[in-house]
């Protein structure tokens, strides 16, 4: 996908004007593909990599754009998940706990504003994880090209690396838009982000704020890992049948072009997210317990002893099926999410390469 073109000899300052006429005579020199699609350029002339600070900034602010798309389907893929029915495999007829259902409760009950509960604690999560998880990659990748792994097992070892840290460094604002999202607007449990931080350390200790963590970590990655892999699969075989398959310089071919990064990145992340659905589920319910856990989803959720105990309890008494509870708004999120990370990362990665010269 990111190609860096090679800037011709005739923009060189002083060249004579036989040397520009000759220059502008040659063919274009043919991009080659960069070594990782990613974290290089094929909007700009620049053939420089991202530094680190520019990498945490391309993820930060691809965070932020992200979360802002998103938030209702957060809302309502968490929501769903703390739910506890029984689900049969009778999911072919109508439901009224499907994803429809669930957002028509939240609009009748709190108002379009309970499809943005916990969003404040969310873009601080979105923000900081984007940052977080671009600079380890982008760092990770290095070291191990250097140490010469192959792309594609960089990408999946990049990927799952850089998830589990960012992850690990962003988890407390994980954890509270759980508890934001699952509290009662009549009955709630915190009032303020400060507060809840005060309230979750007087009752739970530093501990609280990293409750499922282990599950988390496990859960995020295999996918980032698949992401990462599928994001650099996906877009090595674009570049290739662009160049065997299709005729370059079409107008449709040029559109597809500039919406690359986000039809790839969706792609990778439905294909990740149902791969490790299941686990992302466990985590929402780790993330309520505590003593305020009868106060959070109407006090449906039951008391866990761990990642393992809360699987096997809900597989036994909701039904495997349960696992996925959520999953269709969560690939709907997911998709456009993911479209707008690599999307927005991707273009902001070209205008710092742009405008800051080598």
């Amino acid at each position: 996908m990111s190609q860096a073109m090679t800037p011709l000899p005739a923009a060189a300052a002083g060249a004579s004007h036989n040397n520009k006429t000759l220059a502008s005579a040659q063919p274009l020199p043919t991009p080659t593909q960069s070594d990782n699609v990613l974290l290089q350029t094929s909007r700009s002339n620049s053939v420089r990599k991202l530094t680190p600070a520019e990498s945490a900034f391309c993820g930060a602010t691809a965070g932020v754009v992200s979360r802002a798309i998103v938030a209702p389907f957060d809302v309502v893929k968490i929501t769903l998940q703390l739910q506890t029915q029984q689900r049969s495999y009778a999911f072919l007829r109508s439901t009224n706990d499907g994803m429809v259902a669930c957002a028509a409760r939240i609009l009748r009950k709190e108002g379009v504003r309970g499809l943005f509960k916990g969003n404040l604690s969310a873009e601080y999560l979105y923000l900081t994880y984007g940052a977080v998880q671009f600079l380890v990659f982008d760092a990770i990748d290095s070291t191990l090209k250097h140490g010469g792994l192959p792309k594609r097992a960089r990408s999946f070892v990049g990927g799952a690396l850089a998830g589990a840290i960012a992850t690990s460094a962003t988890y407390p604002f994980d954890l509270l838009r759980t508890r934001f999202i699952a509290q009662e607007t009549g009955n709630k449990v915190h009032k303020s982000i400060l507060g809840a931080v005060r309230q979750i350390h007087a009752e739970e200790g530093v501990r609280g704020f990293y409750r499922g963590l282990w599950s988390a970590c496990l859960q995020i990655m295999p996918y980032m890992g698949i992401v990462f892999t599928s994001y650099d699969a996906l877009a090595s075989s674009y570049s290739w049948m662009r160049r065997s398959l299709l005729v370059g310089n079409s107008p449709i071919l040029r559109g597809l072009d500039a919406v690359q990064d986000a039809v790839i990145g969706g792609s990778a992340a439905v294909i990740a997210k149902t791969c490790v659905y299941p686990l992302d589920l466990v985590r929402k319910r780790l993330q309520v317990q505590g003593p305020q856990l009868a106060n959070f989803a109407y006090g449906a959720v039951p008391k866990y002893t761990g990642m393992a105990n809360a699987l096997a309890f809900i597989a036994r008494n909701e039904g495997f099926l349960a696992l996925f509870r959520g999953l269709t708004p969560a690939l709907i999120k997911a998709a456009p999410a993911s479209a707008a990370i690599f999307y927005v990362y991707g273009y902001t990665r070209d205008f710092v390469l742009t405008v800051r010269s080598e």
